[in-house]
């Protein structure tokens, strides 16, 4: 029965080396609500500068504690990035008129 626990860990170190053997860079994307596949593109496409020749995976959470924005957390390190300008909210929020 407690070989059905290690499975998540397996998994997960299973993805690490994968990861490592084909050079992608996992960004966890934390915002309020659930993204638009075009606005994770550009996310993606934005994180893949940040990484430079690594391939970019994006890994998605929905954070209530947020006000605004979104988080990326990418990296070793679990490098921040904090998009909350209203300038970047428009790439990933549509604002509707009511």
């Amino acid at each position: 029965m407690k070989r059905v626990d290690l499975i998540k860990e397996i998994a997960a170190e299973f993805e690490l080396i994968a990861n490592r053997l084909s050079e992608t860079e996992v960004a966890t994307v934390a915002s309020v609500v659930e993204l638009e596949p075009q606005h994770l593109a550009e996310i993606a496409k934005r994180a893949h500068k940040l990484t430079g020749p690594k391939n970019v995976k994006l890994k998605t959470v929905i954070d209530k504690s947020l006000l605004a924005g979104i988080i990326i957390r990418y990296g070793n390190s679990g490098s921040k990035l904090s998009l909350i300008t209203l300038r970047l909210l428009n790439v990933v929020c549509e604002f509707k008129n009511y």
